[in-house]
């Protein structure tokens, strides 16, 4: 079946359904670690702040340009703070609150949001991108995102190990000998099949510590980039995300192998 490009409305009811997601995150978050500053939690551990238009950059601003400080967002924050303050024991009310205290400003943000797609910039590998890690490591890390949008990247069984080929390819010739990744998707068994036993074998513990970057988020996102509404109804009746990131790495000769390269 060929997906259909998701159209601007469906966008931004995917803009609202995140939010409202990551507002009862943030409560219950907050809730269970009574210590947490809540400035932090929102800046950190979500990115409400880029889904709206106080982010006058792309996708995903730089440090730099995080304008907290401005007084756009400091009006939403401020206003956030007083909605969690009254309503600590209610998560469904400081979600509808927060919510549209925010929705404005996502309103305002959406149609930037909607033809955005730095999100692929720099992808060298079709789906992957890699990063050059500290001096003097020979684990090149890489990062995994959908540049066939709106189709799965799972849909054709040749796409992905035909990025991973290339994502070798060029790692060797920078010189690396092994390639390293963290991601939710290192616990899901479909994107695991792709990898040798050494990969597998080498996976570590699952990080918890939920931050703001799709490392954690992205499995709420669609392949056709819509809101994944079965992951969210197991995420609020658990409390638990469905998967968390975990770190996995494999020597560059074993994956070609694996991959039937040489």
């Amino acid at each position: 079946m060929i997906n259909l490009p998701k159209t601007y409305e469906e966008h931004r009811q995917y803009l609202h359904d995140i939010v409202r997601l990551k507002l009862w995150y943030l409560h219950t978050y907050l809730t269970r670690n009574p210590e947490a500053d809540f400035r932090e939690a929102l800046r950190e551990r979500v990115d409400i702040y880029r889904k709206t238009d106080c982010n006058r950059y792309l996708l995903n601003p730089t440090p730099e340009q995080q304008e907290f400080d401005a007084a756009p967002w400091q009006k939403l924050e401020n206003a956030l703070l007083a909605t969690f303050e009254k309503n600590r024991s209610n998560p469904d009310a400081f979600e509808h609150e927060g919510f549209a205290i925010l929705k404005d400003s996502i309103e305002r943000r959406a149609p930037r949001d909607y033809i955005d797609v730095s999100r692929i910039d720099g992808y060298q590998c079709g789906s992957l991108r890699y990063q050059l890690p500290p001096l003097g490591s020979t684990k090149l890390i890489f990062h995994i995102a959908n540049a066939i949008q709106p189709q799965s990247f799972f849909a054709d069984p040749e796409y992905l190990p035909m990025c991973f080929a290339e994502l070798l390819r060029q790692g060797e010739m920078l010189g690396y000998t092994e390639i390293t990744c963290t991601s939710w998707l290192n616990s899901l068994p479909k994107w695991l099949n792709l990898f040798p036993e050494e990969y597998r074998a080498s996976l570590g513990e699952p990080n918890r510590d939920i931050r703001w970057h799709y490392g954690f988020w992205g499995q709420f996102i669609t392949a056709r980039g819509t809101f994944n509404a079965q992951y969210a109804k197991q995420f609020r009746d658990t409390g638990e995300m469905p998967y968390y990131p975990r770190n996995g790495y494999c020597s560059i000769a074993a994956f070609r192998k694996h991959l039937g390269l040489d």
